[in-house]
Order: C-alpha cells, then sequence, then structure tokens
C-alpha cells in the first residue's frame, strides 16, 4: 500500500523538513485587521511577528476551507494513494470534525484516514514525520494505525510564553490562568493535557528559570533519548531556542534538535515569546 501523509500549516513543519518527508502541507486561513492571508502562501512568519504588536486586534485564525481539504484528498486518492491526514487537535480547532465529513464525501473515504493530533505546532509536526516512517514499512493500514495511535500518546507538548494576554483573549485558557501569568513577574509554563487542550503546568519567577524548567520536564520525562529527535518551536525567539537546546543538551544525549518557527495560526493564539518543546515521554 502507498501512503500520503497530509498537515494542515499549524503543524509548522519547515518546508524543507515536509519535502524530504513527502509530506503535504493545507495551508489555514490568518485575518489580520480584516484582511485574510492564507499561511505560507501570502503570510510569512518574519513580517506577521514584526509588525504582530501593531495589529487593531488579535488576529483571528480558521480551520482550511472545507473544499481546499477535499480536493487535497481527491488529488491524492487520483494518484492512487491512501491518505492519511494529521490535524490540528480537535481540543483547539474544528478542523478535525471539518476533515472527517470532507473524507467521507471523497470518491473513497475507506482509504482517507484523518487522525486528530491532540496537539499543536512542531510537535505533530514531528509526529506526521514519524508517521510517514511507519507507513513506509507497514503491511497495513490497520497495523500503522496503531503504531501511530500509540506515538500520538507518547508525544509531550510542553511550552513557555512572554504573556497569558493573547491566549486568555483568544479563550484557549481561563482567565484565572491569564491573572496568575501576571503576578509578581511570573512566568507560566504550560502544557498540552491527552485531550488536546492547553492547561498550566507550573509557573516560576524568569523567563531563564522558565527555559530551565522544560529542559528539566524532559530530563526526567523522555523515554529512550537516544533514539530521539527533539523538537523546538519559537515565535521570534531564536536566540532562546538555542539556549534550550543547549540546556537539553547539557542533561541528556539526544539523536538530534530540529528547530522550527511557530507559524502565523499558533502565533495569532501565542504571540511573539512563546517557546515550544516536544518529544517523546514515557507512558
Amino acid at each position: 500500500m502507498s501512503f500520503k501523509v497530509l498537515v494542515d500549516s499549524a503543524s509548522d513543519i519547515p518546508l524543507d523538513r515536509a519535502i524530504a518527508a513527502g509530506i503535504d502541507i493545507i495551508p489555514m486561513t490568518v485575518t489580520i485587521d480584516g484582511n485574510t492571508y492564507l499561511e505560507g502562501v501570502n503570510l510569512n512568519t518574519q513580517d506577521f511577528y514584526a509588525d504582530y504588536r501593531h495589529f487593531k486586534e488579535l488576529p483571528k485564525t480558521s480551520q482550511p476551507n472545507p473544499k481546499i481539504l477535499l480536493e487535497h484528498y481527491e488529488q491524492y486518492l487520483s494518484l492512487g494513494y491512501d491518505v492519511v491526514a494529521i490535524h490540528l487537535s480537535s481540543g483547539l480547532s474544528s478542523t478535525f470534525a471539518t476533515a472527517q465529513i470532507m473524507a467521507e464525501s471523497t470518491s473513497a473515504p475507506e482509504r482517507v484516514h484523518i487522525i486528530d493530533s491532540l496537539g499543536a505546532s512542531f510537535g505533530y509536526g514531528l509526529l506526521a514525520i514519524l508517521a510517514q516512517q511507519i507507513l513506509t514499512s507497514a503491511a497495513n493500514w490497520r497495523e500503522a494505525e496503531a503504531a501511530i495511535l500509540d506515538l500520538r500518546a507518547k508525544m509531550r507538548y510542553i511550552f513557555t510564553l512572554d504573556t497569558l494576554e493573547y491566549l486568555v483573549k483568544g479563550g484557549r485558557v481561563s482567565k484565572t490562568a491569564g491573572l496568575l501569568g501576571g503576578l509578581l513577574d511570573v512566568k507560566p509554563v504550560l502544557h498540552m493535557t491527552s485531550e488536546g487542550k492547553i492547561e498550566p503546568f507550573a509557573k516560576v519567577r524568569s523567563r531563564r528559570a522558565a527555559i530551565r524548567k522544560l529542559a528539566e520536564v524532559l530530563e526526567q520525562e523522555i523515554d529512550n533519548p537516544g533514539e530521539q529527535i527533539i523538537g523546538i518551536s519559537h515565535s521570534a525567539c531564536y536566540e532562546e531556542a538555542l539556549i534550550l537546546a543547549r540546556e537539553i543538551r547539557e542533561r541528556v544525549v539526544v539523536k538530534d534538535i530540529w528547530i522550527s518557527d511557530i507559524g502565523c495560526v499558533v502565533g495569532s493564539h501565542t504571540g511573539p515569546g512563546t517557546l515550544a518543546l516536544f518529544y517523546q515521554r514515557k507512558v
């Protein structure tokens, strides 16, 4: 069997890595001050974060156009592939639910497999890259699906923000969590739950302590670090991403660390200064 892995652009997979893995990225939309853009098509991260604090209102995001989802699925069905579409967490977006509906509308619904990543940003970008490797050697979809879901259960998403203001405004965390993050220069560390939702994880006193906390949690939780590629994504704070990578390497020996930009969809809700870490933990 031949499989084609598709993701939406909230996966934040760098284009060169997506091409190398044979993964197709479906753009999501971002509306900024009344103008709508397609992420990765006519909106890039450099301009987005440079202008972010000057936007009149918080950018709005939406799922990929259902018609575009259907077109992508049909394109690869027509080429003889089974489609494996891994989408942004259902706990954060309606993309997964829409994808399921579109899959049923294709010419071969039994060959379109929709997976809820239960994650965001490069965490499920890594999941997709590893899923492609699983699919290459799997005997059938049932075997591949079981391995991908097992991998999904191990994926860890933990991150720190410069401020909780944007997540609170966008309704991704509670106002209570936002209040806590604003007290006494507290820097929040958050994570994604097994249901794919964002919850507070810890509070520390400084940005440097937050970065150290991310590395500490990884050191405690990571499974077989020497065999893992670790993911770090950031929104306009590349130097701190390098600091986090160095902190990790001082604690554990890993196969590699890949750094990516947090794209405009995810960054619309987190703002500049977000630093996220992704790895497989013991379960």
